[in-house]
């Protein structure tokens, strides 16, 4: 009977230390996995992966301007550039601050090329209209060739601006040419409303005021101010900010997508990506505006309000959703407003408009955004909302279809790098860092 006793409690301490190490395995294994899940790639991994990928998927080359006849014409070429639109812009104005970081000579030589060429195939496209009447193909150019909005030119404008005066871009002749005519658009063409707003009477959503120019308009602006020292576009660009925001912005700081001029009243939806360039325009209008302009503090005040509503509807994964208060569309958080509000606040801690209890608030967005389900191991941007119009209630805004992974408009790529390479900057100087 003693024997059978000891026989049990043998048996059954075996077993226990079995159960009990396959358990301690299974813990070790399981926080591994956790660990890899949540370990974050570096700032500088993922800009390098992002900008490099753009670089490498886009490349440039001159076209050929064959001058003579009509068959001359006709048998010239297009240059290889990447569309003529915002979400390029965005990009050449990221990659200039990815060389802030890095140093690297690819990416100005990027966008001196981008510039260039598009200048060049510019002034064919114009000798073209002068002699025949009209273009023989518009290639990327198209939308510079129609200059109807602000998604036309400000965007890339500023771009350039950003070149020539940071890093001391050659302008030729040509894009010297371009520029004033990009001048001309904003300061004596632009559609404006008596009061001086920006707006867009040929909307197919009818005579509107969207919240998007200002960011299309604004950062060309402000650098068209300093490139030309004329201080009445900084004037020009925090009117634009001041009367927005009386169209535009809820009691909550929050923005509605547009204002219908005719009816005298918002769309009602809160639209992240709208808010995006809204926090995004005037963080870059506060960047140039001067210290002791008059009316710098009745910006800061707007922008802060704004950042300060944003905050408080970010979502547990660190990002924000498509429609911003609404968290129970099927859409769910969407990546480029979230990275629109990481740089903005993470550019006005840099700065010091915002104190540094705003850190954990990017610390966090920046987690959500590096994650696999935002930036793919091949730096593919995935739940990118697409271009939009003006929605009249949720149900279009949830119905968008998400930029699909190999088949990007690019909308995000610059979004991501300004966002990244602000975080970069804030990370390396967090020490510094101290509430006010």
């Amino acid at each position: 009977m003693k024997t059978n006793t000891i026989l049990i409690v043998s048996i059954f301490l075996l077993a226990f230390i079995t159960i009990s190490q396959t358990v301690s395995a299974q813990k070790i294994l399981t926080a591994k996995s956790h660990s890899e899940i949540q370990t974050d790639r570096s700032t500088l991994e993922l800009m390098n992966l992002i900008a490099y990928s753009f670089i490498r998927d886009n490349p440039l080359s001159a076209g050929e301007y064959g001058k003579g006849d009509w068959t001359a014409v006709k048998n010239s070429s297009n240059p290889q550039i990447m569309w003529w639109l915002y979400p390029t812009g965005v990009t050449l104005l990221a990659m200039q601050q990815l060389f802030d970081i890095s140093q690297d000579p690819k990416l100005l030589e990027y966008v001196s090329s981008y510039a260039n060429i598009a200048a060049d195939q510019y002034a064919y496209l114009r000798w073209q209209t002068m002699k025949f009447g009209k273009p023989y193909n518009y290639g990327p150019l198209k939308n510079l060739c129609r200059l109807d909005m602000l998604d036309d030119y400000g965007a890339i404008g500023a771009a350039f601006l950003e070149c020539k005066m940071r890093h001391n871009m050659k302008f030729s002749d040509n894009l010297n040419d371009l520029i004033g005519i990009l001048d001309n658009q904003i300061v004596n063409v632009q559609y404006r409303l008596k009061d001086g707003s920006f707006w867009r009477p040929n909307s197919p959503d009818g005579p509107t005021i969207w919240g998007d120019d200002l960011f299309m308009g604004l950062p060309f602006l402000v650098r068209l101010a300093q490139y030309k020292k004329d201080p009445k576009l900084f004037d020009d660009a925090v009117l634009q900010i001041i009367n927005y925001s009386n169209y535009l912005q809820d009691s909550d700081g929050v923005f509605f997508h547009a204002y219908f001029v005719d009816k005298k009243t918002h769309n009602g939806i809160k639209w992240g990506r709208v808010n995006g360039w809204i926090t995004v325009a005037m963080a870059q209008v506060l960047t140039y505006l001067p210290l002791d302009h008059p009316k710098r503090d009745q910006v800061l005040k707007i922008y802060k309000k704004h950042i300060d509503g944003l905050i408080k509807l970010q979502s547990a994964d660190g990002l924000w959703n498509q429609v911003l208060d609404h968290p129970e569309l099927s859409w769910g958080t969407e990546t480029t407003c979230s990275a629109q509000y990481t740089f903005s606040i993470a550019r006005g801690i840099n700065r010091g408009w915002l104190d540094a209890s705003y850190i954990p608030v990017v610390k966090k967005s920046l987690h959500g955004l590096s994650d696999y389900s935002r930036i793919t191991k091949n730096g593919e941007l995935l739940k990118v909302c697409p271009s939009t119009s003006i929605g009249l209630n949720l149900d279009y805004y949830n119905s968008l279809v998400p930029e699909q992974e190999g088949h990007t408009a690019h909308h995000g790529d610059g979004l991501i790098l300004l966002a990244l390479t602000e975080m970069h900057v804030l990370l390396e100087n967090v020490g510094k860092h101290t509430k006010r």
